[in-house]
Formats: structure tokens, sequence, C-alpha cells
């Protein structure tokens, strides 16, 4: 069973594989340069860019929120 929310928490932690992080940082765009080099954008800003896009071209996808952890009444499905 998953942790509780933290209150004003707005970011959480997920498991993705590195080979699929490392595809998404493929999509990171420059944001500034400063003295040190180039700032590019965050993982979190990719996965936001990544998933609107989804959205705004499978909108016939997007349904009510799923708990994706197993629960013992199995009447759900």
């Amino acid at each position: 069973m998953p942790k509780k929310r933290k209150e004003g928490n707005l970011n959480t932690t997920i498991s993705i594989r590195w080979s699929d992080k490392q595809k998404l940082r493929r999509l990171a765009k420059p944001k500034k340069k400063t003295k040190y080099g180039v700032v590019y954008d965050n993982d979190a800003e990719i996965f936001n860019k990544v998933i609107d896009y989804y959205v705004k071209n499978n909108p016939s996808d997007i349904g009510d929120i799923k708990n994706t952890y197993p629960t013992k009444d199995s009447s759900n499905i």
C-alpha cells in the first residue's frame, strides 16, 4: 500500500528504467546559460510535456483516476 501524500508536497518519486530516463532526457531543451554551463529542463518538466502532448493527442484514452496498486476487493474489475 502506498504512503499517503504529505501535505504541501507537489512531487513524488516514480520508478522507471534507466533506459527510459535517458530517452526522456533526450527531449530536454536548454533553458538558460550560466557561468557553469547550460541549464536544461528537469525530468519533471519533460515528463509534464510528454503527458500534456499525449492527453492532447489521445483524448479518448483519458478516463477516471485509477488506483494502480492491487486491493483485496477484486469486485472493482
